[in-house]
């Protein structure tokens, strides 16, 4: 394992920590309501996805809130405030006001302009791309939630439900690449999170890897091609905001 360029942060982080209980209950009703931010609304979904509990914390909070909803007479908004919607949503200039700048273009050039813009819009921007892997435990269950964002070149591994190993062992995470060798991302924490860079090579291939957790000794194994037995295997899913 290669610890140069590893950036730990443990216990310490701005985001939700979906291994305590009251922080995971309150992701569920920000969740129901809309207000997560596009990396912990990834990060909570990744959870949801293999996660039972919350699961059934969502469902309880969109009961509560729907409740809530019912129960409240509705108000008329006033017509200022109808004003000041207009006023925001407004477009600068419409489809017709621009159509004077297509005038005596080619029919064909008219469609390729349409065709380019559909299909730079239909492109995930990678730059905004998150990826996000839910490690299981041994039981099965979400253990630790490993998000890597692009954007902000850095990865996070946050810590749910942590394998309890025999003394002296650690969990090590790896990527691993057909035909290269699996790059260590550093033992998996115990509790809280664990913060680093993501190596500029492996940026672009990160989408394409494999992540595997093995059983290690304390200090990792000593390369990617000795590693130990493997725990867990699988794919990252792909968030774009």
């Amino acid at each position: 394992m290669d610890p140069t360029w590893i950036d730990e942060v443990e216990g310490m982080h701005d985001r939700i920590d979906l291994g305590n209980p009251d922080e995971r209950n309150q992701a569920a009703a920000d969740y129901v309501l809309g207000v997560l931010s596009p990396a912990d609304k990834a990060q909570f979904e990744a959870l949801m996805a293999v996660s039972h509990d919350t699961q059934r914390e969502v469902e309880e909070w969109r009961e509560h809130l729907d409740i809530l909803n019912s129960s409240l007479e509705p108000v008329q908004p006033s017509k200022q405030v109808w004003r000041d919607i207009e006023r925001a949503v407004k477009p600068e200039s419409s489809f017709w006001q621009n159509l004077k700048f297509w005038q005596g273009a080619s029919f064909a050039s008219i469609a390729a302009a349409f065709l380019l813009v559909f299909m730079t819009a239909q492109q995930p921007n990678l730059a905004n791309m998150d990826y996000v892997y839910v490690v299981k435990n041994q039981e099965h269950n979400p253990g630790w939630i490993v998000n890597a964002s692009l954007a902000q070149n850095k990865l996070v591994m946050e810590t749910v439900q942590p394998d309890n190993v025999p003394k002296g062992k650690a969990c090590e995470l790896w990527l691993m690449l057909e035909g290269m060798e699996p790059l260590s991302l550093g033992i998996l924490p115990k509790s809280g999170s664990k913060q680093m860079t993501i190596p500029k090579e492996w940026q672009e291939k990160l989408s394409k890897a494999r992540i595997v957790t093995t059983l290690e000794d304390m200090q990792g194994a000593p390369n990617g091609w000795n590693m130990g037995p493997v725990l867990d295997k699988g794919q990252w899913s792909s968030r774009t905001y």
